[in-house]
């Protein structure tokens, strides 16, 4: 007995957009003078849940590019990487990309791996 996993998109898609948005607006709020790490959790959180939930649904580029920022975010957490403008920046940019990718999953098109695979490239080198 298979199950069609189809059913479960939009479900999939709301939730991710969701975390996206909740992650735009912690990143927005944070302050660069007080370490927040129940913010940078909530911020992580949202990135390891659209990870796990397009993994699970075999949307593997859009959970790829959804395990570096969680990574990145998890650093930025730990503070092993710099909680600043600029990374609050490419962070803000990489959820938008990402909301993109999923835009073009809803529409039923099919997400261009290299493009994502090259914006990723450019998260990572950016991301200080």
């Amino acid at each position: 007995m298979s199950v069609d996993m189809t059913q479960f998109h939009d479900v999939l898609f709301e939730e991710c957009l969701e975390n996206l948005d909740i992650m735009q607006k912690e990143l927005n709020s944070i302050d660069l003078e007080v370490f927040n790490f129940e913010k940078m959790m909530t911020i992580y959180r949202g990135a390891h849940t659209i990870k796990g939930g397009c993994a699970m649904l075999e949307f593997n580029t859009v959970a790829d590019y959804a395990k570096e920022m969680e990574h990145l975010l998890g650093q930025m957490r730990d503070k092993t990487k710099l909680i600043n403008p600029d990374n609050i920046n490419v962070m803000l940019e990489s959820v938008e990309f990402l909301r993109a990718m999923i835009k073009t999953l809803q529409n039923k098109e099919v997400v261009d791996e290299a493009t994502a695979v090259a914006h990723c490239a450019k998260m990572q080198a950016a991301i200080v």
